[in-house]
């Protein structure tokens, strides 16, 4: 792991104002889910759930406040309803607030996230009775970044600023039939293994100690941007909509200067949106021509 501040977190604070007993709730349990898909490992989705305490003696509301990565995007949100983690929809901020109020008072218990400014989102749970726990869980896709030799980078932020009672992390790289690159940790004390076509790194680890600052733990794609590297996805609820990226870096003879402040004058993109072709099995051979 190495040291960053990307995620900086604030839990909890009374419900009624002019209450003195306003301290950030304890963060007890973190789990970091990561996943990216080998066949385009340009984009990676990571879900954080976190689990935290109130150890006052009333009810209190919750805020959180978290900093995403700069180049990621928010894309999931879930509470904890009777022990059961619900996801979120997405509604117009003004139509959330009425909403969470409403629900606040008929004593349901609500949650809803926002966007406080640029890529800082803020959180907020009620009611946290006291010495019980609350899970909030945050999901978000970030990209990947490519390296000096061409090897594609994905970085997880880990940060927790108390004494926790479990941390579990799991970082998965699904691979397709044609790329069986194995995912390099830039840590030396663990690595992935391979179950299922997919290869995991796992951590498990119960009462850890406070760290000062944040955690990144990151891991690399050998080779992997001097692939073609191209993706789909259909859209869920109406088939006949399609999604498309693609990333390829041509190769060049040795002698190629690059003037990294020169930008391209024009760029020409086919794209054949009848899906006809979906199932094409080499894709190189038309993207060559």
């Amino acid at each position: 792991m190495s040291n960053r501040p990307v995620f900086p977190m604030l839990f909890g604070h009374a419900r009624k104002l002019g209450d003195q007993a306003s301290s950030p709730l304890n963060l007890i349990q973190l789990r970091i889910e990561q996943l990216t898909n080998a066949s385009f490992a340009l984009l990676h989705q990571v879900s954080t759930t976190m689990t935290f305490k109130n150890t006052h003696h009333l009810v209190v509301e919750g805020a959180l406040e978290f900093t995403l990565p700069e180049t990621a995007t928010i894309c999931g949100y879930g509470l904890d309803i009777d022990g059961t983690i619900v996801d979120g929809v997405v509604v117009e901020k003004e139509k959330a607030r009425i909403t969470f109020e409403k629900e606040v008072r008929k004593g349901v218990d609500p949650g809803f996230v926002e966007m406080v400014q640029g890529n800082v989102f803020r959180t907020r749970v009620y009611p946290i009775f006291p010495n019980q726990t609350r899970t909030v869980r945050v999901i978000y896709q970030d990209q990947a970044q490519i390296n000096q030799l061409g090897d594609i980078v994905l970085s997880i932020p880990v940060q927790y600023n108390n004494k926790l009672d479990s941390l579990d992390i799991t970082l998965m790289c699904i691979q397709t039939p044609n790329n069986q690159i194995k995912p390099q940790l830039l840590v030396n004390d663990h690595e992935f293994v391979q179950t299922d076509g997919r290869w995991i790194a796992e951590w498990h680890l119960s009462n850890v100690e406070s760290v000062v600052g944040d955690q990144i733990i990151s891991y690399t794609l050998p080779n992997v941007n001097k692939q073609l590297i191209y993706g789909i996805e259909t859209d869920i609820d109406n088939h006949s909509q399609a999604y498309f990226a693609i990333n390829y870096v041509p190769t060049l003879p040795q002698q190629t200067i690059f003037n990294s402040f020169t930008t391209s004058k024009t760029i020409c993109a086919f794209w054949d949106a009848s899906l006809s072709r979906s199932t094409i099995d080499n894709r190189n051979l038309e993207i060559n021509l």
